[in-house]
């Protein structure tokens, strides 16, 4: 557990959280604990967008709501106040960045990972109205970089055994 929480603490720090991300995960969280009518949610909304606050809340909340509704099973989400993202936090993150930066591809993998194929529609309106409201108040989320050391490699024509007969042959080498 405390290797996990190492790894998730340290990739948040790789990923380089903004203003947005920490202001929603926060919030996030906080409404996930039963705390959306909270004061200090709506204002730290109010503080980052100004008289937007309101209006970015309410996108928010409708992007959660899309989310549970059109989502394949429960996410994973943290304790309020806990410095380190879940894996479930990571890709809903990635899922805002890529509609923010204009990643067809990227949104369209994590919107089908997230997503029953007939609510998908539901969570992609949602996600793009989040992203336009963030993006007014310049908050942009930030794209995971890519990860060398997860490089997929196909392996030779033949199946396993060639596969294995490759790996021999690349190692004597």
């Amino acid at each position: 557990m405390a290797a996990q929480q190492a790894r998730t603490a340290a990739e948040t720090e790789a990923r380089g959280f903004g203003e947005g991300e920490h202001l929603l995960i926060g919030a996030w969280r906080r409404i996930a604990a039963g705390q959306a009518n909270c004061l200090a949610l709506a204002q730290a909304f109010d503080d980052v967008c100004g008289e937007d606050g309101a209006d970015v809340f309410l996108t928010f909340c409708t992007f959660l709501k899309a989310l549970g509704f059109a989502g394949r099973r429960p996410l994973i989400v943290g304790t309020p106040g806990s410095p380190s993202i879940t894996a479930d936090e990571c890709q809903v993150f990635t899922l805002i960045a890529a509609a923010q930066a204009g990643a067809p591809a990227l949104f369209a993998a994590h919107l089908r990972w997230l997503t029953h194929p007939g609510q998908r529609h539901v969570l992609e309106i949602a996600t793009g109205a989040l992203a336009t409201a963030l993006t007014v108040n310049t908050l942009r989320l930030a794209l995971p970089a890519p990860d060398p050391s997860r490089r997929c490699e196909r392996p030779p024509a033949g199946g396993e055994r060639a596969a294995t007969a490759h790996a021999r042959a690349v190692a004597e080498d």
